[in-house]
């Protein structure tokens, strides 16, 4: 039912500066101008960057999203006036999103299973279906973490990806040059109650962890993760810390909310030479049960991001 995770978002002051990051600190290839749109009116600007260029590779996209003035008069299906409501529901927290964006292929049974179970949410009308979760129309962005445990879910037509059954069709991964981006891996997320969360999901959603909940002893955390029905889609990783260390420090000073990102490639050791070459610094992390992966905080350039490359 729960088809692939659409984007995993960094919230930015400027989407422009977001995207001059992602290219030349990052390696990003050039956007297309389709896949942005900076009209102001709407209440927000965005980007929907890739790591590689077909969303049949990578069907997870990296969004960067910014709030914009909002034109009264602009037609009300094409903005998102309640913005700022749900970044003020994550609190100080440097890293924020918009939504963590799941694509399902029978979004009216899922709508009727939220009205089952009673749960709040809110169907956005327009040329497709959008489900924002945890709150209603009578009360536009006032989220209930409860619902969604806190993930601040948002669920979207499969179809509205525009790319029908060649979405599914089974691919290689690209042959590219060492440290080549192939795909989103990982979108990870902090929770202060990690049993409240996986079970708001299977009580409200039918969502079950495909791992989890497990201890991850180098994160210091306890861990579950949802992985969707695409092959390529990113996995949504939820963490909550055990002992002290960074995940802890995270929950401690700015709450529960988004974390980092993790992109695959197909050489650590040519990503490292990578980003080396452009001038990123960068830190080298073990996982404690596999190969290294290199991290990269982007708040050094104003983009609240923390991003990680690891082997596919």
């Amino acid at each position: 039912m729960y088809d692939l995770l659409c984007n995993a978002e960094v919230f930015v002051d400027d989407v422009a500066v977001a995207e001059k990051v992602f290219v030349d600190a990052l390696g990003f290839p050039e956007p297309h101008a389709a896949w942005g749109n900076n009209e102001p009116g709407s209440g927000f600007t965005y980007l929907f960057a890739r790591v590689h260029p077909s969303l049949l590779v990578s069907p997870t996209r990296i969004e960067a999203m910014a709030v914009a003035s909002l034109d009264a008069e602009r037609d009300p299906l094409t903005t998102l006036p309640f913005l700022p409501k749900l970044l003020a529901a994550q609190g100080d927290r440097p890293w924020k999103t918009h939504a963590n964006e799941i694509a399902t292929s029978d979004i009216r049974r899922l709508a009727l299973r939220l009205r089952d179970t009673g749960c709040s949410f809110y169907e956005m009308p327009g040329i497709f279906t959008r489900l924002w979760i945890g709150w209603t129309e009578d009360d536009p962005g006032a989220y209930e973490p409860s619902v969604d445990g806190g993930l601040f879910f948002e669920f979207i037509e499969t179809s509205a990806l525009g790319k029908g059954d060649k979405l599914w069709e089974p691919r290689p991964d690209p042959d590219l040059p060492p440290g080549g981006m192939i795909r989103v891996l990982r979108r990870s997320w902090i929770t202060e109650d990690l049993w409240a969360t996986v079970q708001a999901l299977e009580q409200n959603f039918g969502l079950m962890p495909a791992i989890g909940p497990v201890l991850d002893e180098s994160l210091a955390a306890r861990q579950v993760i949802y992985r969707f029905r695409h092959p390529r889609s990113a996995e949504l990783q939820v963490l909550e810390p055990i002992a002290h260390g960074e995940i802890r420090d995270s929950l401690d000073t700015w709450g529960p909310g988004s974390w980092a990102i993790r992109i695959g490639v197909n050489d650590v050791e040519g990503k490292a030479d990578d980003l080396t070459r452009r001038g990123t610094p960068f830190e080298v992390r073990s996982t404690g049960h596999g190969p290294e992966l290199l991290r990269v905080d982007t708040g050094k350039w104003d983009v609240p991001g923390i991003f990680e490359f690891a082997r596919v």
